[in-house]
């Protein structure tokens, strides 16, 4: 049942009684504001721009190419291609038609590629002539229909298209769009099913939290294929009016910081790792016309925050999961930041504590409604009519602090240990510059402490010494790393979280 709360919120969104389409607010757009900037493309050598009005059309035209396909509504269309404009375009326009969008990130090689393809039931893959080379490795074949955005018979059809089209109006559990999670906590490969109706709070949290306004110049340096980049990305800015810009390249420091202050970006939401890389190399004047900085998908340091509270700003974390389909917790603009901490539930959000681990009252319209053939796994989300996270925080003064994933933490001599913030404490020493901690079977501890770090110059076992023993001066005196391994760089997803299934297995 959905609270109040939120059955108020149902009036910035379009309704038909009870049916809706989640992108139908970007029409509106195109009628109310035609001539704004919704999407700027960049990749590196030239600019690519979409009005509200011309985004309108490209969607149009590539919702009536489904039809003339034969792709019908319900379709399971998986969109396989690296950050530029027909993912965006495509992805719109598959839920238009009435389908179910299904981004990829372009990384996946054959194995992770089949692997979801199969899982997820594919009727259609988008893609492009230079990723269409690792789906023709895949043996057998996977009986579905592929649409080449770079081939001329694709274009060629594409022109042809009305630039009318009526979006397909759906019930409100009727599922939108589908996010494979990674395994990065030992989950298995799992499909999660966000619905049409999950726009309410994708739309809440975005003015909330973001403070996205029509016209606002918003980059969000997620991929679509991560719930962000879909959520945050896409769906919630574009429905509001925001200007969207995309930098399609990936991470160099100059590169972005050139990007923010070329386009004068105003709000920006980014994995704390990529603070982290831009630390060294933005400066106060860098930031001139930003006025919000949120972070998403791992824990956000102390030194980070501290950081570029000294250059202006002070960032807003953000804690949710691809399960929640939107923001759920967060430390939003006009609210007292408290060092750390990831803030307090948002209005309409009921969130507590059980067992340390943070479980919400499942009463909110972005929460998932399925696991794509997986119910078992499904209904174990749910107990005693709250929704478990996981995810293990302390609560004081209704502020959340994050601690870690419950199968994260670390049980060392009969005491429980947070790898975060072992973590954050190697993180003050100048001689790191990133760390990961994990734990290790100990026969006498239960577990020891190990922790993987990435220097800052040069290590050696003097250096090892001295960072094991700042840890018991600075924190604590039995916890601190018996076992230190220097290492170039910390195996990571793509949204920045470190995975530590890879850790464990060194």
């Amino acid at each position: 049942m959905i609270s109040k709360f939120w059955k108020s919120k149902e009036k910035k969104i379009i309704f038909h009684k009870n049916k809706l389409n989640i992108i139908e607010n970007i029409d509106k757009n195109a009628k109310e504001i035609p001539d704004n900037p919704a999407l700027l493309f960049d990749n590196g050598k030239n600019i690519k721009k979409y009005s509200y009005l011309e985004l309108e059309k490209e969607i149009n035209k590539f919702s009536n190419l489904l039809n003339s396909l034969k792709i019908k509504e319900n379709s399971r269309v998986f969109i396989f291609l690296p950050k530029c404009p027909e993912v965006y375009i495509s992805i719109l326009s598959i839920i238009k038609q009435g389908s179910i969008a299904i981004p990829l990130f372009e990384a996946f090689k054959k194995e992770g590629l089949e692997l979801r393809l199969k899982k997820g039931d594919a009727d259609v893959l988008i893609t492009n002539k230079k990723l269409y080379k690792r789906f023709k490795k895949i043996k057998p074949k996977i009986n579905l229909k592929v649409l080449i955005i770079d081939d001329k018979k694709y274009k060629n059809l594409l022109k042809k298209q009305s630039i009318e089209f009526k979006p397909i109006l759906k019930n409100k559990k009727d599922t939108a769009f589908m996010i494979f999670t990674s395994s990065t906590a030992g989950t298995p490969v799992a499909g999660i099913e966000i619905s049409h109706y999950s726009i309410v709070q994708q739309y809440f949290t975005a003015e909330l939290v973001l403070n996205l306004k029509k016209s606002k110049k918003y980059w969000c340096t997620a991929h679509p294929g991560w719930v962000t980049g879909m959520v945050y990305g896409i769906l919630a800015p574009l429905s509001i009016g925001s200007s969207v810009y995309v930098y399609e390249p990936h991470f160099d420091a100059k590169k972005w910081i050139n990007f923010i202050k070329k386009n004068k970006i105003q709000v920006i939401y980014t994995a704390p790792t990529a603070l982290r890389l831009l630390r060294d190399k933005i400066k106060k004047s860098d930031l001139k016309s930003i006025e919000n900085i949120c972070s998403v998908g791992e824990a956000l340091t102390e030194t980070i925050f501290s950081h570029y509270k000294k250059l202006g700003i002070e960032i807003n974390d953000t804690y949710w999961q691809t399960e929640t389909g939107a923001i759920v917790i967060a430390s939003y603009p006009g609210l007292k930041k408290k060092k750390a901490s990831i803030g307090k539930a948002i209005p309409g959000i009921k969130a507590y504590l059980k067992n340390e681990v943070i479980a919400l009252k499942p009463d909110f319209p972005s929460l998932m409604t399925g696991i794509y053939k997986h119910k078992k796994m499904y209904k174990s989300y749910f107990k005693n009519n709250l929704f478990i996270t996981n995810d293990m925080a302390e609560l004081k003064n209704n502020y959340f602090y994050f601690k870690q994933r419950k199968d994260d933490i670390i049980k060392t001599s009969g005491e429980r240990v947070s790898p975060i913030e072992i973590e954050n404490i190697l993180m003050k020493h100048k001689k790191v510059k990133e760390a990961a901690v994990i734990g290790i079977p100990d026969k006498l501890k239960g577990q020891i402490i190990k922790a993987f770090i990435v220097l800052n110059g040069k290590g050696d076992k003097k250096l090892k010494k001295e960072l094991s023993l700042f840890v018991k001066k600075e924190y604590a005196g039995h916890s601190y790393p018996k076992i230190i391994e220097f290492i170039d760089k910390l195996p990571k997803t793509n949204s920045g979280k470190i995975i530590r299934m890879k850790l464990r297995k060194n």
